[in-house]
């Protein structure tokens, strides 16, 4: 069955005030995973705490087309400096192999070639497998983090393609009905989201029923080539969702590039870039807190609190429950 898809990243993207977590000195490890059932070595960064004492919650983290394990270090970093362990995939396939070493102007039909259901499908594939994978590295006393994994508390985020990969393992319907859910997700977070690309869009969402965190901008939007998503349109998930808590910032001038942690602009800083990081960092990981540690002071950060009054600074802010 062919899955049509709505998604895509930008090209070649690239201590806070949080009232009860203490930042934690990290460590990085670098490893390649190799998954045999579907043939595939994947480039794997992990970010966790130094000072692991204790099963921490994790998080699966999914770049946008183009991109690789080293991409969102901004936010998997952070949380991993906040209690978590990150686990960066690289999606061989719509990752930066698509574009390296290419002449610019063979990098846009390139990245075009890669906007494939095949690719689609490897990214879910590689998902399933990290879980998987995690659970025996748990097990396996020469893991470095052998014992500390949470497997009962796990997140998935993404941005773009990543948010598309995101939506999808949190259970997204299909065209046919069909859903790639990974039930062992409790929560998720998506950095510029995507409508289903044709079919009913609230059908699209109606069996997600976790809690997700929205994050778009009023200028978040791609070259029209690769992607025919509009910024209003990455609202749609949001709205369509009826069945689990959902929260929503819009940056006001936030663009693609800064949810996947590019540095610059056109060659240039953003003004807003520092307080845009600043709020992503402290939202999502108050999020998270608040569903995966039941943490009822950064519950309360999030919904009644200070991050309340600075997102709307920055844009607008939204939450809802189940109907």
């Amino acid at each position: 069955m062919r899955i049509r898809l709505s998604f895509f990243a930008g090209l070649m993207l690239c201590l806070q005030w949080l009232p009860t977590v203490r930042a934690q000195a990290i460590s990085i490890l670098r490893v390649d995973w190799t998954d045999t059932a579907h043939q595939r070595t994947l480039p794997i960064k992990i970010d966790f705490p130094k000072s692991a004492d204790k099963p921490l919650p994790v998080v699966i983290i999914s770049h946008g087309l183009g991109g690789s394990r080293e991409g969102l270090a901004y936010i998997g970093e952070y949380w991993a400096a906040h209690g978590y362990v990150s686990i960066h995939i690289q999606h061989v396939g719509s990752d930066e192999s698509i574009w390296k070493g290419k002449k610019m102007a063979e990098i846009m039909p390139a990245m075009k070639a890669a906007e494939t259901a095949e690719q689609f499908m490897n990214r879910v594939n590689d998902v399933h497998f990290a879980i998987d994978h995690l659970k025996e590295l748990n097990e396996d006393a020469k893991f470095p983090l052998h014992g500390k994994l949470d497997l009962d508390r796990i997140a998935m985020a993404g941005h773009s393609f990543g948010a598309v990969t995101t939506q999808a393992v949190c259970g997204q319907v299909f065209p046919g009905g069909r859903t790639v859910a990974d039930p062992r997700i409790k929560v998720g977070v998506v950095f510029s989201p995507s409508p289903p690309r044709g079919g009913d869009t609230a059908k699209a969402f109606s069996k997600i029923s976790i809690p997700l965190f929205h994050w778009t901008g009023t200028k978040d939007q791609v070259n029209s080539a690769i992607s025919p998503v509009t910024p209003d349109q990455r609202r749609e998930p949001f709205d369509a969702i009826s069945t689990s808590d959902q929260y929503l910032v819009v940056l006001t001038d936030g663009d693609h590039g800064i949810f996947g942690g590019r540095a610059r602009e056109n060659g240039r800083l953003h003004p807003n870039d520092a307080a845009w990081i600043d709020l992503i960092q402290r939202g999502s990981t108050a999020f998270l807190d608040k569903y995966l540690k039941a943490d009822k002071a950064q519950a309360a950060f999030l919904d009644d609190g200070e991050f309340a009054k600075n997102a709307k600074k920055l844009g607008t802010f939204e939450m809802k429950k189940p109907k």
